[in-house]
């Protein structure tokens, strides 16, 4: 019997939900320092488990960890991918963040000690490659957490193990 999947709708809401919250700090300046911005992430957590909780219940919890996890990563994936979008969209739509993130990154070389020639060329490069180290930075960074976030929320819901082949129709 093939297991009702469920990573399509928890992917897309919980990127949403995602996006969402990192427009409101986009448009809430928070400071990067601050860690806040990491609370962008816990939208994905959330979507995770809730994923993991749908798929385990479609399928009346005829599941193994390796079957939740793997419908928690596609969802992943899915938030990866909206996440990269919406890196693009961002960097359109607000393009006083890249240099509010460029000004703590001379502040960040100055504090180390960096200062002409070297902090010049890292500006350049950063400056050079900004929308490509958004777009893999976005997707990878995304994708990471969501693994681990997979690991945590397939732990989370009962599993009977796959269905007996008595059970299947």
């Amino acid at each position: 019997m093939k297991l009702k999947q469920t990573h399509l709708t928890y992917g897309l809401v919980t990127g949403l939900a995602f996006v969402i919250v990192s427009a409101l700090f986009a448009v809430m300046k928070i400071n990067l320092k601050s860690g806040l911005q990491y609370i962008a992430y816990v939208p994905l957590l959330v979507g995770l488990i809730l994923n993991a909780q749908a798929y385990a219940k479609a399928n009346n919890n005829y599941v193994t960890f390796g079957n939740v996890f793997a419908s928690c990563f596609k969802a992943s994936l899915i938030v990866a991918l909206l996440a990269v979008v919406w890196g693009i969209v961002s960097d359109a739509v607000f393009p006083e963040m890249k240099e509010r993130i460029i000004d703590a990154m001379i502040e960040e070389y100055e504090k180390k000690g960096m200062e002409g020639e070297e902090v010049d060329m890292a500006i350049e490069m950063t400056r050079k490659y900004w929308l490509m180290g958004v777009i893999f930075g976005g997707f990878f960074w995304t994708l990471i957490v969501g693994t681990i976030g997979s690991l945590i929320a397939a732990a989370i819901p009962q599993k009977k193990g796959a269905m007996p082949e008595h059970m299947q129709a």
